[in-house]
């Protein structure tokens, strides 16, 4: 097989002078799918075969590699080249402890078996290739014989089979590229995404191919696609709970208002539970109530009793707020209330007839009940 390379300069440090290293088409190739694999889910820097590739490039490059993906778990995905999952009786096995050496005999049928296998698959006989590559196990199993039945079955559309003949085959020998790739391809065809994603970026490391390296690709598209599904429906979930938990905050408001309002224009018992709101504020609106109660600052501000006490003047002399406006303990909760409602207080601060909201109206002041001075008409 001939190869076409490509030469790569470098310079070394210790001469500094320039060195030639030779590659193969094929092992650019092989690099370049892994680094595609890398920038889809670094956790293929975690297979065994890789650590020794990402303990390079952190300790001697100081990259940072970041986190591997979760492996997705469910998505809704367009899938039209899915296998329906066979569930076909399981194929003869080979032995567990196959002979160490076999007679000119049986050699001489399992060559036979091989070759017979060889020819089906050739001429697309793929049931009778089966038959024979089982002959071929019985006799003397392997995990490149395994693999090929595997392959088989993949064609059969019996994706099960296959995965049961790869395991096989890697429980034989776990670096088996060949196993690896068909496996994956199988995972691929019933939609175990992550999984096939695993096997084939292993396969494909030890011995790329474009079959198998094209099946890999709609599988990382697959991936891709399965992130952002899994993303949109955890962040539709987080919307539903927090419109939930508006919704909950509203409807205890409101059923709040109501009762202070049943009881006589006010909070029951004079206020809010716990010392809160004091009494006397009627008419206000579930919106506004539920700025109140979810605000901890300002709920923890109304339990001191010159707060309250403050409040409960404003009720009978809505201009009794200026002298308060300057004491440092109810001065701020003043103008926090104020901010809250645009420039007003809730409930109308009765005595302030005809100013929405109650106190404001004026910038910088609380304008709105004294007419005004001869200084200010034109």
């Amino acid at each position: 097989m001939r190869h076409s390379y490509t030469r790569i300069f470098h310079a070394t440090a210790r001469d500094g002078r320039e060195r030639t290293t030779m590659a193969t088409t094929e092992t650019i190739e092989t690099l370049k799918h892994l680094v595609r694999c890398a920038r889809e889910d670094t956790a293929v820097l975690d297979v065994e075969s890789m650590k020794f590739f990402k303990a390079w490039l952190v300790e001697d490059l100081k990259a940072t590699i970041p986190p591997p993906k979760a492996p997705p778990t469910s998505a809704n995905i367009d899938d039209p080249e899915l296998m329906t999952p066979d569930s076909d009786a399981t194929h003869t096995m080979g032995p567990e402890q196959p002979k160490e050496t076999l007679s000119d005999d049986e050699e001489a049928k399992m060559i036979a078996a091989k070759e017979a296998a060889a020819e089906a698959v050739a001429a697309e006989k793929y049931d009778e290739a089966i038959e024979k590559y089982t002959e071929a196990v019985v006799i003397a199993p392997s995990a490149l014989t395994y693999a090929k039945r595997a392959e088989c079955f993949i064609k059969l559309r019996k994706p099960n089979a296959a995965i049961r003949d790869c395991d096989a085959a890697l429980k034989i020998n776990p670096d088996s590229a060949k196993a690896l790739k068909i496996r994956g391809a199988a995972q691929r065809y019933l939609g175990q995404y992550a999984a096939a994603n695993a096997d084939l970026s292993k396969g494909l490391q030890i011995d790329f191919d474009e079959h198998y390296g094209d099946i890999h690709k709609v599988v990382l598209s697959r991936v891709h696609e399965m992130h952002v599904a899994e993303g949109k429906a955890r962040a539709q979930k987080e919307a539903e709970a927090k419109a939930k938990a508006a919704e909950a905050r509203a409807r205890a408001a409101a059923d709040a208002a109501n009762a202070a309002n049943a009881a006589g224009g006010g909070m029951p018992g004079g206020g809010m539970p716990g010392g809160g709101m004091p009494g006397g504020m009627p008419n206000v609106p579930p919106e506004m109530l539920e700025k109140l109660t979810s605000d901890p600052e300002l709920m923890k501000a109304m339990q001191n009793p010159k707060v309250m006490q403050a409040m409960q003047a404003m009720m009978s002399n809505p201009m009794a707020a200026m002298q308060y406006m300057s004491d440092p303990e109810v001065g701020p909760v003043l103008q926090k209330l104020m901010g809250m409602f645009g420039g007003g207080m809730p409930g109308g601060m009765g005595g302030m007839g005809g100013m929405p909201g109650g106190m404001g109206g004026m910038p910088g002041g609380f304008g709105g009940g004294a007419p005004p001075s001869a200084n200010d008409v034109d």
